[in-house]
């Protein structure tokens, strides 16, 4: 808490809290005040783990809209900051125009609905459920994103209302990130000193040492087994899940070779026999969209 607030303090040094002209505290992202931490981690060759706070500060103009700043650190201190870009949200869609960029893109869309789809990029997201959530005492719409059907009974992302992707601000499609496999995780979320919302699957608001992380994700792992490894053809997921979950296999250059459903409380088999010899990382991520991660040797 002590770090989180050393941050606060900065943000608050820095520029303080303002309000984007024409905007209320019914947004959905940007809303004055916020910040995120992020835990991003890759566990392939070298692994390391780092945790991102990300915050809006002063105002801008281009081609007459108004944005936010947004700004990142990624050190205990919160020295090292850096700018990511810019942001602004009007009808409950939110714009990033990333730094070294002139290009618009939107990054949420919290007016979709059950049935309709969300283009992110080169990625093609299906809303599959609508629901509701309580945060903070209050109940935040969310939504939960597929691939398009007929492969849509894998849960890829989730959205939170207020809070935004349960993969970090800045990735609303959830997944891995190729080339180098890393993964991001929400891990808190604040609306100036208060926390907001705490990821369940972790204990604290910032890690940067593997052996940490590695250890908090065992509390994760406790249900699920993975054997054998090292593997020359077939690797089983044993899971006793209360919840559906989904298996991704990614090869060392990041690309995806398997993509699974897991069934609630079975024994899953995967054959890796047509896969080249090397080394893999295996995410099962839970309905939520938050992931285990196994390191596997393909012999």
């Amino acid at each position: 808490m002590k770090k989180i607030m050393s941050y606060l303090l900065l943000f608050m040094i820095t520029g303080g809290i303002q309000t984007v002209t024409g905007q209320t505290n019914d947004n959905t992202i940007v809303i004055p005040g916020t910040s995120w931490s992020v835990l991003r981690y890759g566990m392939l060759l070298e692994p390391w783990v780092s945790t991102q706070y990300i915050y809006f500060n002063e105002d801008t103009t281009v081609t007459g809209k108004t944005y936010k700043k947004v700004f990142s650190c990624d050190d205990e201190l919160h020295e090292n900051i850096k700018y990511e870009g810019l942001i602004r949200e009007q009808d409950k869609k939110t714009y990033f125009i990333r730094e070294n960029t002139e290009t618009e893109y939107l990054l949420y869309d919290f007016l979709l609905e059950e049935g309709t789809s969300f283009e992110y990029q080169a990625t093609t997201l299906y809303v599959k459920k609508v629901d509701s959530v309580e945060i903070g005492n209050i109940q935040k719409k969310r939504i939960q994103f597929t691939t398009p059907p007929p492969d849509d009974d894998i849960v890829r992302a989730t959205w939170i209302e207020g809070i935004g992707s349960l993969t970090g601000l800045f990735y609303p499609h959830g997944g891995m990130r190729p080339p180098n496999n890393v993964i991001e995780a929400l891990l808190c979320y604040f609306q100036n000193d208060e926390l907001i919302y705490k990821n369940p699957a972790y204990s604290e608001c910032y890690y940067d040492k593997v052996e940490d992380i590695t250890s908090v994700k065992s509390t994760t792992v406790n249900s699920l087994a993975v054997y054998p490894n090292p593997v020359d053809n077939v690797l089983v997921i044993s899971s006793s899940n209360e919840t559906d979950s989904f298996a991704e296999l990614a090869d060392i250059s990041g690309k995806t070779v398997y993509v699974k459903r897991l069934d609630t409380g079975k024994e899953h088999k995967i054959d890796v026999s047509p896969f080249a010899s090397g080394l893999y990382l295996l995410c099962i991520y839970d309905t939520n969209g938050l992931a285990s991660t196994f390191k596997i040797i393909k012999k």
